[in-house]
């Protein structure tokens, strides 16, 4: 009896520690993982169907947005306490279908068949048969929205810009503008001249330049145009842009290319309305650490409040720690063409691509993808709503298996790092050895002094190399109230405790008193616990 409990003493110690440890570290890693939550934005909510395409989901309405998934049109509206509600609609055309914009609820354009634009109403629940738009061949096509509620469509080509008005079941008249090779192009309503202005890209010969064209009103000839500047095609190439007018000021942002590296960076081009020769072009930077900018920057999109604010969101590197990165969204204010905020407004632990911003009612929504493959992408969104942000950001059962099943990984670290443990035990393990060869008999008669001295001696010398478990890399994932000194110290002190304690029920299990034995398996316990709590902290992978 007294050999079982010897035995069940010797090794249920340890699976005690792996199970305080565990439990400890899976609430720490699932804490690191989720928190801090955006404020004021909720934790993330997946929509149940995929994007079927690589582009942001449209606003539509308030709190509504639509996008396509697969066959079909998924209407999507988010309720006043951050639910959402799903209407689903065929797409309108069995043949080709790209490019598509809702011009409303129940209008819808799209480049289909032979690159033609074509139109359809939805109606008694169910698309009316499409009409085309034009008979010329349309490569892509944007709207712009005006004051009161009218759709301004610009189609285009690489020879030639079509701009006309939009009216439900009316043969539309266009007017051709002779803009070639377009390739990006972007309007916005002037207000204060009550006519259409434009910012384009034009690729030639492999070289990028911005214009701009006013447009006059209800003709959409231009009454002016010239070359904003050319882009440096050496060293980047353009990759999107987005415009808006904010105040009296055109603001432009535009991402880029690095040739040579491939990473990506947002630009902002803005100019006087009244003087667009007076243009000032300048490199945005988002923080991502202290002290870092980020260098992979993506999707800007402007959106505009109905009281008139401006805001760009942007895809953006976030690094909380060495081991939690991620590409999150980012919203940045503007007040008269100048940069007055920026704030991430997401944290979900993927890459956000092609995100989208609205506010209405007193609330706002971002909406972003995150891709699973070259076809598809999940689709998520959150909400600064109050119900939204208490129903979802807490901590979850997933959130708890997420992280535990990342344990055996940092406690694999750990046994790695032990090695760093056998200076700890140089010391006292050679003050036994030489006692015992040359002392034997009072290495016997005087257990207990050994025992503690060595014991003291193994400690003195884990002291002084704490240091090995408070590197830098480890700093940055521990909580504040472990970064200090003392805390290393207490919870060393902690450990040799526990492993004393322990030791001595252990040594009831011995015929007679054995020191070796003894501060061997105090010095394994004590290692194997010190090694498994900083593994969590010391371990350089990335999850």
């Amino acid at each position: 009896m007294k050999k079982a409990r010897w035995k069940l003493l010797t090794y249920v110690p340890f699976l005690a520690i792996i199970v305080i440890i565990a439990l400890i570290q899976t609430f720490m890693l699932a804490n690191e993982n989720v928190k801090p939550f955006p404020e004021p934005f909720g934790r993330a909510t997946e929509l149940p169907q995929l994007a079927a395409y690589g582009e942001p989901v449209q606003m539509i309405a308030n709190g509504s947005f639509t996008y396509r998934a697969g066959k079909t049109l998924e209407f999507v509206t988010i309720d006043e306490e951050g639910r959402h509600r799903t209407e689903s609609r065929p797409i309108p055309d069995a043949g080709s279908f790209h490019a598509f914009k809702m011009l409303d609820m129940d209008h819808i354009i799209w480049i289909g068949d032979s690159n033609k634009l074509y139109a359809s109403e939805w109606k008694s629940d169910s698309w009316s048969l499409k009409n085309a738009l034009i008979a010329n061949e349309i490569g892509h096509v944007q709207t712009v929205v005006g004051p009161n509620g009218e759709n301004v469509l610009l189609a285009y080509n690489d020879s030639s810009l079509y701009v006309s008005e939009f009216h439900p079941n009316a043969n539309l008249t266009w007017t051709k503008l002779d803009i070639v090779n377009v390739k990006q192009i972007q309007g916005v309503w002037d207000t204060s001249a009550g006519s259409i202005s434009l910012v384009y890209a034009v690729s030639k010969d492999g070289n990028e330049s911005f214009h701009y064209a006013k447009l006059g009103n209800t003709t959409w000839i231009p009454l002016s145009q010239m070359k904003l500047k050319d882009l440096d095609n050496a060293t980047s190439s353009l990759d999107e842009m987005t415009l808006a007018v904010d105040g009296s000021s055109f603001i432009t942002a535009y991402t880029t290319s690095s040739r040579k590296s491939g990473k990506s960076s947002l630009h902002k081009l803005t100019f006087p309305a009244n003087q667009p020769d007076k243009i000032q072009d300048e490199v945005l930077n988002l923080p991502v650490a202290k002290g870092i900018d980020s260098d992979t920057i993506l999707h800007p999109m402007f959106m505009k409040a109905s009281s008139g604010e401006v805001t760009l969101v942007v895809s953006s590197v976030y690094e909380k720690n060495r081991r939690q990165s991620s590409q999150e969204v980012y919203k940045i204010g503007f007040k008269d063409g100048k940069v007055v905020d920026s704030s991430r407004i997401s944290q979900f632990g993927g890459f956000a691509v092609y995100p989208t911003f609205a506010s209405y009612n007193g609330s706002s929504i971002a909406i972003w993808l995150d891709a699973v493959n070259a076809e598809t992408f999940r689709v998520y969104y959150a909400t600064d709503q109050l119900p939204y942000q208490e129903r979802m950001n807490s901590l979850r059962a997933e959130d708890l298996q997420q992280a535990a099943g990342n344990l055996p990984l940092f406690w694999g670290i750990g046994v790695l790092t032990a090695l760093i443990s056998l200076k700890w035990i140089l010391l006292p393990g050679l003050y036994l050895i030489v006692i015992s060869v040359f002392w034997q008999y009072h290495y016997d008669e005087h257990a207990m002094r050994h025992f503690g001295i060595s014991m003291a001696m193994y400690l003195i010398v884990k002291a002084l190399f704490i240091g090995d478990y408070r590197k830098q890399i480890a700093l940055q994932v521990m909580p504040d109230f472990l970064q200090s000194v003392w805390a290393s110290l207490f919870l060393l002190l902690l450990f040799a405790l526990i492993s004393y304690f322990i030791t001595r029920l252990w040594r009831k299990g011995l015929s007679e008193r054995n020191v070796g034995l003894e501060m061997f398996y105090f010095v394994v316990l004590d290692v194997f616990m010190t090694n498994m709590w900083y593994s969590f902290f010391m371990s350089p992978a990335t999850l």
